[in-house]
């Protein structure tokens, strides 16, 4: 009899422990958003004949938002990250300008929609390559764009892009990625691979920007079109004017 209650007393521990241990809310798994960056581009800009200068700041990762999200230069000046095109990154630029951005550590204060923030720090180096020479010939006959452009010595790929002349809208068409042994480029116009936008949204009689960019990434970084790590970019706008077929 004795041996028979120990049992029963031993199965209602068990049972209460159970219950106990069900009743027990999940633990919360925290994010530390590991996969938050911040990435500040020195951008080189060859516009009609004039050198200018820009910084271009990226900032991304899972649930960032662009409220209270911003970006600190080495002196001090704060620029706000906003949304643009691309989903899940934020983005902030300055205006061309003749004089050279301020090289150094640039602060990424951002803030995600689960309440927390994070802070990340991308160096600007005092470095820039050339930009490239280019023409484009478009070919309204056979929707054809011929790019040729000379090579930008230390560059590690090139990029290709048609836009509205404000730049203000996702680009017609992008390349994000060429080898940097190539100095010439055929671009379709057919709506195929490369092109974000339909083609039907290109006005007769319009003029666009055709787009070559000599792209350089940080050291050590992996060579990519999708890189977050680029150090700097040098481009050259050349303005063409579409007409259909």
């Amino acid at each position: 009899m004795k041996n028979i209650t120990k049992i029963i007393l031993v199965l209602l521990i068990i049972a209460g422990l159970s219950s106990i241990n069900a009743c027990k809310k999940p633990e919360k798994i925290e994010n530390t958003h590991d996969d938050a960056y911040g990435d500040v581009i020195l951008k080189k800009m060859n516009m009609m004949g004039n050198i200018k200068y820009a910084l271009v700041m990226f900032a991304g990762g899972e649930g960032i938002v662009e409220d209270g999200s911003k970006v600190i230069a080495p002196d001090g000046t704060t620029y706000d990250l906003h949304t643009f095109f691309m989903q899940g990154a934020l983005k902030a630029a300055t205006q061309p300008s003749p004089d050279k951005p301020q090289a150094g550590d640039y602060t990424f204060q951002l803030h995600f929609s689960d309440g927390s923030t994070k802070e990340v720090t991308d160096h600007l180096e005092d470095t820039e390559i050339d930009v490239p020479r280019m023409t484009a010939t478009f070919d309204a006959t056979t929707q054809t764009i011929q790019l040729q452009w000379t090579a930008v010595p230390n560059a590690d790929l090139y990029c290709v892009k048609i836009t509205e002349l404000d730049m203000s809208q996702k680009p017609f068409y992008k390349k994000p990625q060429l080898p940097v042994s190539t100095t010439s480029y055929t671009i379709h116009i057919d709506g195929g691979q490369g092109w974000l936008r339909p083609t039907s949204e290109l006005q007769d009689g319009q003029e666009y920007y055709v787009v070559v960019a000599a792209k350089k990434v940080e050291q050590g970084a992996e060579v990519s079109g999708a890189s977050k790590d680029f150090q700097t970019s040098s481009c050259t706008k050349v303005k063409i004017t579409y007409h259909s077929n």
